[in-house]
């Protein structure tokens, strides 16, 4: 085993940035595999070397390969959260729960509209938008050495964490849902329609799933950080 060259290394670089891939994930584990092999061979074989891994890893490969890295991250996020949501409905954090939802409903019984809208709702929905703000600055930097080599300076290519693009939707799904199920109502007038005992327990409702929502994300995000950009 020897350490390549810098020549070397720009030559596989510039041989990755050909494939026009966009996912970092997909980039760093390249990369990583084309300096493994190639450390392993002699200046001599290093071309025949490096074009032997272009056939392997062509670009027709490589964009199957983003496209079915798309599809098993959104199956690996949405399957870890339901089960962390899942877990709120077992012991001991379904004395949590129970707690939560009594909690949610003494708000809802004994104050204004405003103040159930400023806890029930605003709170919960500036925590999402901070936590997703906080999410992209940390995605920014874990992938601040993969872009410097693959972005869009060098390859014309945004180069961007498939993982924290599909993380960061399933944060900010409730966001669709309030404006939905919430905004959309009052600006259509269907708000006047709705007793005002059955919108006391659809706000209970949506908050409760708000929250889990929340921290089933959280609990999802220390778990996968560990290993993923984000």
């Amino acid at each position: 085993m020897r350490k390549l060259t810098d020549i070397e290394l720009q030559a596989i670089q510039d041989s990755i940035r050909k494939k026009e891939i966009h996912a970092a994930e997909l980039l760093a584990e390249i990369y990583d595999h084309y300096i493994s092999h190639l450390e392993n061979y002699s200046k001599k074989e290093f071309e025949s070397e490096l074009e032997n891994l272009d056939q392997k890893w062509s670009y027709a490969y490589c964009h199957k390969i983003q496209h079915e890295l798309n599809k098993n991250i959104n199956k690996t996020i949405r399957k870890t959260q339901w089960s962390l949501i899942k877990s709120y409905f077992s012991w001991p954090k379904m004395a949590f729960t129970l707690l939560l939802v009594a909690i949610l409903a003494l708000i809802v019984n004994t104050l204004s509209w405003h103040l159930q809208v400023l806890i029930l709702f605003i709170l919960p929905l500036v925590y999402i938008v901070t936590f997703s703000i906080i999410l992209m600055v940390r995605t920014r930097k874990k992938t601040k050495g993969i872009r410097a080599l693959f972005g869009f300076s060098k390859s014309g290519i945004w180069v961007r964490s498939v993982f924290s693009s599909q993380f960061l939707n399933y944060v900010a799904l409730p966001l669709h849902f309030y404006n939905l199920f919430l905004n959309l109502p009052r600006v259509l007038g269907w708000d006047k329609y709705v007793p005002d005992y059955l919108v006391n327990y659809l706000s209970i409702a949506f908050c409760f799933m708000l929250v889990i929502h929340s921290l089933s994300s959280y609990e999802a995000w220390k778990i996968k950080s560990k290993t993923a950009f984000v």
